[in-house]
């Protein structure tokens, strides 16, 4: 082991958080960006949406990393509650 960092093997941790715990106990977050998206001078410009999954404990957290994922965003929306359930 290289001194102050930790390795592990997959049968040495105790517990996996995945994604799908994470969407149970309310921390993912579907947040929608539109982008712009513009060829040559010439090339009209078009927008495309994307929904962003995002793992948080708020959605103010979620909107700050996908805002820093796509930093060249038109528009950003985050729903008041995160994703649940069916």
């Amino acid at each position: 082991m290289i001194k102050g960092v930790m390795t592990h093997t997959v049968n040495e941790y105790d517990m996996i958080y995945d994604f799908s715990k994470h969407y149970k106990n309310g921390n993912v977050w579907r947040v929608i960006v539109d982008l712009s998206m513009k060829g040559a001078d010439e090339e009209p410009e078009h927008f495309y949406t994307v929904a962003v999954e995002v793992v948080a404990p708020n959605k103010d957290l979620a909107q700050y990393i996908v805002s820093t994922m796509y930093p060249d965003y038109d528009s950003i929306s985050v729903p008041d509650e995160p994703e649940s359930t069916p």
